[in-house]
């Protein structure tokens, strides 16, 4: 038993918060998946007859749904891309499987033209992908959303005393959606979120 036992100076042992380790390693997003596969955790199968609204990416999937919890909406089926440009196979199970999604990109120059690509090349039909901008007047990006007193708010939330980035707007929607912390952040905010949402149900049938 002692051959085969530790000494305690032998382990380096830390515990640290999340949101210090996310600062601190931005790029490390798997760090733990020890812990998943020593729990078994197996992700959930893909419903393939489930409609779905896919979307640039983290921000847009968080600011959704916390939209969607603030006005006490059944969750949307959103899915988290990567980027404008990196729906190519999603497009193709769409077109070969008739499967039910609704793309939703930025209203921004390369927003506009990967709408036309996949509408061109994967004959994917135009009421199945769209811009932000399609749903609401001048919103370019799922940060347009927030007004100047929503972004004041979540400045004060997060202690920055200046504008918050974009990163630091999705780790607030992503940390109030984790804490069920979900309140107004402005009325301007809210009626923008809820034209955003009243589009996406009425275009997803």
């Amino acid at each position: 038993m002692d051959a085969i036992s530790l000494d305690d100076e032998s382990l380096d042992i830390k515990a640290t918060s999340y949101r210090s380790f996310v600062n601190t390693h931005p790029g490390q997003t798997s760090y733990f998946q020890p812990i998943l596969d020593r729990l078994e955790v197996v992700p959930s199968r893909f419903d393939i007859q489930r409609s779905s609204i896919v979307v640039e990416g983290k921000s847009d999937y968080y600011v959704l749904r916390y939209g969607a919890r603030l006005l006490g909406r059944a969750e949307l089926p959103i899915l988290p891309g990567l980027g404008a440009g990196t729906f190519g196979a999603l497009a193709a199970l769409h077109v070969g499987w008739n499967l039910k999604f609704l793309f939703l990109l930025d209203s921004d120059r390369q927003g506009t033209a990967e709408r036309d690509r996949y509408i061109t090349d994967f004959g994917i039909p135009a009421e199945r992908v769209g811009n932000i901008g399609d749903f609401v007047e001048g919103v370019s990006a799922i940060e347009d959303l927030l007004d100047e007193r929503a972004l004041a708010a979540i400045s004060i939330a997060l202690s920055l005393g200046k504008v918050p980035s974009k990163g630091q707007i999705r780790r607030f929607f992503q940390e109030r959606l984790a804490s069920d912390n979900i309140e107004t952040l402005s009325d301007g905010f809210k009626g923008r979120v809820e034209a955003l949402l009243d589009g996406l149900e009425a275009r997803l049938g």
